[in-house]
């Protein structure tokens, strides 16, 4: 059960560099890798802003499209990036 779940969970893991990349994975149900200063301000920045654009694409968006339905947060810091 552990391989299956560990394999179900990095197929849904990308790398992302940019904001609209993040959104994009995050609306098709991803867990982004995305740099971070490390602050409580750009963590508050991440939920403010993919609220803001979540609520507005639901907004826009057509019957049966599958949006982002409220905010991101960051989780945790998986990596050592050799500060």
């Amino acid at each position: 059960m552990l391989e299956k779940a560990t394999k179900a969970r990095d197929s849904h893991m990308i790398e992302v560099t940019e904001w609209k990349s993040f959104m994009k994975a995050l609306n098709e149900k991803n867990i982004c890798l995305a740099p971070w200063c490390d602050t409580v301000e750009c963590e508050k920045r991440v939920k403010e802003l993919s609220k803001e654009e979540s609520l507005q694409a639901m907004a826009e968006a057509n019957e049966g499209e599958a949006v982002l339905t409220g905010s991101a947060k960051t989780l945790c810091i998986p990596y050592d990036y050799g500060d």
